[in-house]
């Protein structure tokens, strides 16, 4: 991403001890959380930069009742987020796409380039096809773009479960996330030094 190319090398250590960390109850919510971060992280993200940061390979197959509609049985990978046209084909293979995908309003997000894009909600310790623990692999990936998961239980991938993410590194935070607000508090912080300076000067003169 073009934002990562505009880090300082003490910037880039920063990211790699994390800006953002997320800790999570039952696998599937911890994956939803880190995706949450990465959109708050990086909100002018597009969908391939997205597929960058989240390639399919880390969750690549779906649990075996659900293996009709992925990997192996199409070319398709399941993956850590589709575009929310993926419902047709899900629903074409007689599945509802909540039962696949989180898709409640505030699970779904927006890139910057106008693509809705859904999160999977299934995550196996043993992933079906490579055998790996797939909320592993995406935790792994995702701690080289400053997102760290700090807690996530293995082993209730399919409970309700929890998120929550908290800022660790506010200046960096800002500077990735190129926040308007972050910038207006700057500028009027700036502004407040500056008219303290000049109302001091005209008192002492």
């Amino acid at each position: 991403m073009n934002i990562l190319k505009k880090l300082t090398e003490e910037d880039k250590k920063l990211l790699k001890s994390g800006v953002i960390e997320v800790s999570g109850k039952a696998m599937n919510r911890t994956a939803l959380g880190i995706v949450a971060a990465v959109f708050k992280l990086y909100p002018k993200i597009t969908f391939s930069e997205l597929k960058e940061i989240l390639p399919d390979d880390i969750n690549p197959s779906a649990p075996k009742n659900f293996k009709s509609i992925f990997n192996p049985f199409t070319e398709k990978l399941y993956g850590v987020i589709q575009p929310i046209s993926i419902q047709k084909e899900i629903e074409k293979a007689g599945y509802d796409v909540t039962s696949t995908h989180f898709y409640d309003d505030d699970e779904i997000f927006t890139t910057s380039d106008g693509i809705k894009i859904i999160v999977s909600k299934l995550w196996e310790s043993k992933d079906t096809q490579t055998g790996n623990n797939d909320l592993q692999m995406l935790i792994n990936q995702i701690e080289k773009y400053g997102i760290r998961v700090v807690d996530f239980e293995k082993h209730k991938g399919f409970s309700k479960g929890k998120y929550h993410i908290e800022v660790i590194q506010p200046i960096l935070f800002s500077k990735l996330s190129e926040s308007k607000s972050s910038k207006l508090k700057y500028w009027l912080l700036l502004l407040l030094v500056f008219i303290l300076i000049a109302a001091y000067l005209i008192k002492n003169n």
